[in-house]
């Protein structure tokens, strides 16, 4: 028994074109977010640098933003503090310790944090980056909304 198909082709002209332009947009909206990023990245840490604990300055200093990373179909920027003071950036931002017999002892504010006064709302001391992130968060939803326009 014959088979009966029917066989269908068509060409569509332009199409290196389109795929093309595609591209070009596709690296324009990767270069806009990868500058959209890390403005706002930055824009956090140095909002997160006034609102830091303050004692020899290091955690400060220890603020970063790294670079942009690329995953499958998603970008995204890594900030916070360098590596070397990561378990006293996270005692300072929690704003409390365990001791070795697991007691927890909570931390306030030393005079020379005090001294730094406020900053946008917020005082220095525990939740520094968290705080530094709530300071911008409309800032980059707007920023982001823009960056994805084109």
């Amino acid at each position: 028994m014959a088979s009966s198909r029917n066989v269908y082709s068509f060409d569509i002209e332009g199409i290196d074109a389109m795929i093309l332009t595609l591209d070009r947009i596709e690296e324009e909206m990767e270069r806009k977010m990868d500058q959209t990023l890390t403005k706002l990245a930055q824009k956090v840490i140095e909002d997160a640098k006034r609102l830091a604990p303050l004692d020899s300055g290091d955690l400060e200093a220890a603020l970063v933003v790294g670079e942009v990373k690329k995953r499958i179909s998603r970008m995204y920027i890594e900030m916070g503090t360098s590596p070397e003071v990561d378990d006293y950036a996270v005692v300072q931002h929690e704003g409390f310790r365990r001791t070795k017999g697991g007691n927890v002892v909570s931390l306030s504010p030393g005079e020379k944090t005090r001294s730094k006064g406020p900053h946008k709302g917020f005082m220095p001391g525990a939740k520094y980056l968290e705080n530094a992130i709530k300071i911008n968060e409309r800032l980059i939803i707007q920023e982001l909304s823009n960056a994805l326009r084109f």
